[in-house]
């Protein structure tokens, strides 16, 4: 990434040169680095990394258990800002981030939880039939959203491209991943919503603010295959011209479109990854590792687009890095199910060769631990910063949601025991802040997603 002019603009004049300038970005970014990482742990020559005794594992969840006892019961009480101040301190601790003073660091954790409820609100008043589950998984890329504008010094709010997009989500997985929709109307959708996406609709208007109430699905003009599927896909419309409020089409924010075709022609994509019986189709670990990084980064810079409207060079580059992170760590998650779909990534297509995943999650821990991830930019100072140690606001979010992916593939590693070495499960085991055992049971994502929602301190 030395080469790049980060402080350049990423702007091109027609999508095809978007695509292939992206592409190119996408392999320096993500895949080059990936490719020259080691397939053993990290050592402790790095300064992030840090080695855990058992008994230093479960002094933190007796330190866990002993904080959600006195918040609950002082939380509202004179001693609530020593219960705030000490719940940070716990989260820097347990993810061994650099610690920032400043007391907005609650207002912004007071935030986060406002605009996750009301992101679940609005979810809920557009779509009553839409579930919680869904609504969960369509919010864990606002979190990050959040994160980005927190990092760019923006004001924390929800707004309709931040919804629309996120919603995107649960929508074209309910289509294109259904088992009751044909191939020819799954192609069909694909053109068709790649041309939305691009260009947006023949009667488009500037002027024109969608109000949040759903569409008419009869209305659309769409081939013969999608008609009976016209419901789901009106909802998917619904949620582009959630974003066309933020961001109007024809102006300097074309990248905006480009950026949502792009991750849109990178799901299809995906579509390579799908082992088949029938005619005993199956991917080679090169297609697996070219599809997961332009899908991963795709998805993070259109979201980085939607928050900013313009992205530097440097700023692409990093999300890039991050959204191919971010998709390893999905893949590491779901390796279960995918493996009961024939659905191949990195971490199944290695256990279909017959080996075990000692190496892929290493090499994604690695990848954490790079310096991309650590990425200081010129705008940062933008943010506060904390005056003892210099820590600005930005780097210490970037730092934090590393190190709490991290976490995340150490929790997923910990319930796929039997896919590992012996050895490489006790080795890893020792990088968790907590025990193997006590990880498993905490469920992370759905522990802080209730602690932010319910301001529980």
């Amino acid at each position: 990434m030395d080469n790049i002019n980060g402080e350049t603009f990423f702007e091109y004049k027609t999508y095809e040169e978007f695509r292939t300038e992206r592409i190119k970005l996408n392999h320096e970014s993500t895949l080059k680095l990936w490719y020259s990482l080691p397939n053993g742990l990290p050592t402790i020559d790095n300064q992030l990394v840090r080695r855990q005794t058992t008994k230093q594992q479960r002094s933190r969840v007796r330190n866990m258990k002993f904080f959600a006892f006195y918040c609950t019961l002082l939380k509202n009480t004179f001693l609530r800002k020593k219960i705030q101040a000490k719940g940070f301190r716990l989260w820097n601790e347990t993810l061994n981030v650099p610690e920032l003073k400043d007391e907005s660091l609650y207002g912004i954790y007071q935030s986060m939880g406002r605009v996750t409820s009301e992101f679940l609100q609005k979810g809920q008043r557009y779509d009553p039939t839409i579930s919680f589950e869904e609504l969960f998984k369509a919010a864990r890329t606002v979190w990050f959203m959040i994160a980005f504008q927190m990092q760019l010094n923006i004001p924390l709010v929800l707004t309709d491209s931040i919804f629309g997009y996120n919603m995107l989500y649960p929508y074209t997985d309910d289509l294109v991943d259904c088992n009751d929709i044909t191939r020819e109307a799954k192609e069909d959708f694909a053109k068709v919503f790649h041309r939305r996406l691009l260009f947006g609709e023949s009667t488009y208007d500037p002027t024109c603010h969608f109000d949040g109430k759903q569409s008419d699905s009869t209305q659309l003009n769409l081939p013969m295959s999608l008609q009976t599927h016209a419901n789901r896909v009106v909802k998917i419309f619904d949620m582009v011209k959630f974003i066309e409020n933020d961001w109007k089409r024809g102006g300097e924010y074309e990248g905006v479109y480009m950026s949502l075709a792009t991750i849109h022609e990178s799901q299809m994509k995906s579509t390579l990854q799908h082992a088949r019986t029938e005619d005993n189709y199956a991917p080679t670990m090169a297609q697996v590792e070219q599809v997961s990084a332009e899908k991963g980064g795709a998805s993070l810079i259109a979201a980085g687009f939607l928050i900013e409207g313009r992205l530097t060079n440097a700023k692409m580059a990093y999300l890039e890095y991050l959204g191919f992170g971010l998709q390893l760590l999905d893949d590491l998650q779901d390796v279960r199910e995918d493996m009961k779909n024939n659905h191949r990534t990195i971490f199944t297509q290695t256990l279909a060769d017959g080996q075990t995943l000692d190496a892929p999650t290493a090499r994604l821990i690695q990848y954490c631990y790079c310096a991309p991830a650590y990425e200081k930019f010129s705008d940062d100072q933008r943010t506060i910063s904390d005056r003892e140690t210099g820590v600005t606001l930005a780097h210490y979010v970037r730092v934090s949601m590393m190190m709490f992916s991290v976490v995340l593939v150490l929790e997923a590693a910990s319930r796929l025991k039997e896919y590992y070495s012996k050895e490489f499960y006790h080795e890893l085991s020792s990088l968790s802040p907590l025990t193997f055992s006590d990880l498993k049971k905490v469920r992370v994502e759905e522990t802080i997603w209730s602690i932010v929602r319910n301001q529980w301190f």
